[in-house]
């Protein structure tokens, strides 16, 4: 991913339990049944290229593997060196799976090189994640697909009040961009988008379909 300062993910790298307790509070303890279903929602099959956005320790990559097959290719993207670093040992062992360090919102590869794009707890830590959207979108085949795992503040009230409390932490503790609006971004980006909130509007699936050709909707 791109962090506005990467060595917090380094960090948390290098604290795996402290990493799984956060997400065990921010998934309210349902980290695996939100996961599902996002892969669920991506569907990527056999033969097919999946790109992963913030990789992170690379937990996903054996999934995406297993789905894609040993004709498909699979291919994790984060800033966090340590990140990287960890993801790309536990890869190690698989031909089709590869780890590189690199920026969400410039990745460097050519246009129709993915069949679907996975980011999980990623986009909403960059700087601009419509920017990764958009390079998501651009790296698509015509009929790519994307899913996205991430949070965002409370939505409904009462439980708005909570926000002011939680969100500073959350920006220390992650470099969320708890103002920018991803669900959005992907709608802008694509011709077909659903969105699925679950506790309390916290979490979210986001999945869409044939990236657009000039950002609109």
């Amino acid at each position: 991913m791109t962090a506005t300062d990467p060595s917090v993910y380094d960090r948390w790298s290098r604290n795996p339990w402290a990493l799984r307790l956060l997400y065990a509070v921010a998934f309210a303890g349902r980290e695996s049944t939100f996961r599902r279903r996002s892969l669920t929602a991506l569907s990527p099959s056999a033969g097919e290229a999946v790109l992963e956005l913030g990789c992170g320790r690379g937990r996903t990559l054996g999934r995406l593997r297993e789905a894609v097959g040993p004709d498909g290719r699979v291919v994790g993207v984060d800033y966090s060196r340590g990140m990287a670093e960890t993801a790309a040992a536990a890869a190690d062992r698989w031909e089709n799976v590869h780890v590189v360090r690199g920026d969400a919102t410039d990745l460097g590869v050519r246009a129709d090189a993915f069949d679907a794009v996975y980011a999980a707890m990623s986009v909403s830590a960059t700087p601009d994640p419509a920017a990764a959207v958009a390079t998501a979108a651009r790296c698509l085949r015509a009929d790519g697909r994307l899913a996205v795992l991430d949070a965002r503040p409370f939505q409904p009230l009462p439980l708005r009040v909570l926000n002011p409390l939680v969100v500073p932490v959350l920006r220390v503790l992650t470099d969320w961009n708890h103002a920018a609006d991803v669900p959005a971004a992907v709608e802008t980006r694509f011709e077909t988008a659903t969105v699925e909130s679950y506790n309390a509007g916290t979490i979210y699936v986001a999945s869409a379909g044939r990236p657009t050709a000039d950002g609109g909707g």
